[in-house]
């Protein structure tokens, strides 16, 4: 058997078995998926199971799960994953959910002091997930603890970012992104020993591809970002570059205009280095070393979270720190009435899938980010097992 490229792949399958208006394989060739792509509940729900519980999601970073007992729930679409720092000093992750009546286990985040027990019928699980105790389960006939194991999911680290993963069939994450880690490290040489000092999370009525598109391309940079533009990225600089599990976004500095005080210790200080992570988080390391995450999280079919975490040398950022996450605040906030406007736009009887701007030396300005998004998006509706294609 043969197998095919995702070109290949695309051609043969996706035109014929979605309406995918007049997309095509190739880059130069493409237009924009037609509307209906990033409103239709029912196709909301196919990506769901066929992207968001085939691959890997970001939960944390290591920090959140510092201390014996910490944990934090992550959930992906209706699914809800525990994610544990276990009493033998083990991360590992769950399916949130009790095994006697379904109840949910934990929400949120913080710190146990002991067994895992559900709020509904006191069921008891240990750290490595066995059943502890069944109050009257020793009055039931036939009652088999070990069939009332909570239920693994995976779990891998990279850089201190902690990821889980539905699929237990998946590629490991440093196959899927081979590279990244040590891009990410040239830039920010210990990701791990950073502080999660600062959350903000945007809610966006906007469906979460339309959050991604809009961070994949900087042909709307020069007139919707000029504190981008003009005091943050030297745009003649700036590309895309895809690789087979991310997008590396790089881009030199603005030198002297630049608009808030870099740290001249860090290495690669005068560049800009971004990593688009399929399907939906987004790495960046701001001039001067500055880390943080963008986390595109769907919430419906037209409603996702933009969740900033941003990470700094000590628990809280300092001065110097704080002035460049409010710098680039205002850059988040810029982008959140351009997804809203195109969302609304999408549902417009006159609007079929406009041309993707691309040119053939992938400039900063190209739009080939957003064709692969969506290629990878038809690949994975038609069929889940070509995921990795």
């Amino acid at each position: 058997m043969r197998w095919l490229s995702m070109n290949e792949y695309v051609a043969e399958h996706l035109c014929t078995s979605l309406d995918v208006g007049a997309f095509h394989p190739d880059a130069e060739h493409a237009y924009n998926l037609p509307g209906a792509f990033y409103f239709d509940a029912a196709r909301y729900d196919q990506e769901l199971q066929a992207i968001f519980h085939r691959t890997w999601q970001y939960a944390c970073h290591v920090s959140a799960l510092a201390v014996e007992g910490s944990y934090i729930v992550c959930d992906i679409g209706q699914q809800s994953v525990l994610v544990l720092h276990g009493q033998d000093g083990q991360l590992r992750a769950f399916h949130n959910v009790c095994q006697h009546r379904a109840h949910r286990l934990l929400e949120g985040c913080g710190q146990l002091r002991g067994a895992i027990t559900c709020p509904y019928h006191a069921w008891r699980y240990d750290h490595a997930g066995s059943l502890l105790s069944a109050r009257h389960s020793c009055d039931v006939a036939g009652f088999e603890p070990g069939r009332a194991r909570l239920a693994d999911v995976r779990l891998e680290v990279m850089c201190g970012l902690v990821f889980v993963n539905l699929d237990p069939d998946a590629a490991p994450l440093a196959t899927q992104l081979a590279g990244l880690e040590a891009q990410l490290r040239s830039f920010s040489p210990a990701p791990e020993s950073l502080y999660h000092s600062y959350s903000h999370t945007y809610a966006l009525q906007a469906n979460w591809k339309v959050s991604v598109e809009n961070y994949s391309e900087c042909y709307h940079c020069p007139g919707c970002h000029p504190s981008l533009s003009q005091q943050t990225l030297d745009l003649s600089s700036y590309r895309i570059d895809l690789h087979p599990g991310f997008h590396a976004h790089l881009s030199a500095d603005q030198g002297e205009r630049q608009g808030y005080a870099t740290n001249p210790g860090a290495p690669r200080t005068g560049e800009f280095g971004a990593w688009y992570v399929w399907p939906n988080l987004c790495i960046e390391v701001y001039p001067g070393g500055y880390m943080n995450l963008l986390h595109h999280v769907p919430t419906g079919p037209q409603r996702c979270e933009q969740r900033v975490q941003w990470f700094t040398q000590g628990p809280h950022p300092d001065p110097q720190e704080q002035a460049v996450i409010d710098f680039v605040a205002v850059v988040r906030e810029e982008d959140l009435p351009l997804c809203e406007s195109v969302q609304k736009g999408l549902h417009s009887l006159g609007y079929s899938g406009g041309r993707l701007m691309v040119d053939a030396p992938r400039s900063g300005f190209s739009e080939h980010a957003v064709h692969d998004i969506q290629k990878r998006v038809l690949a994975a509706l038609a069929d889940p097992g070509a995921r990795d294609a």
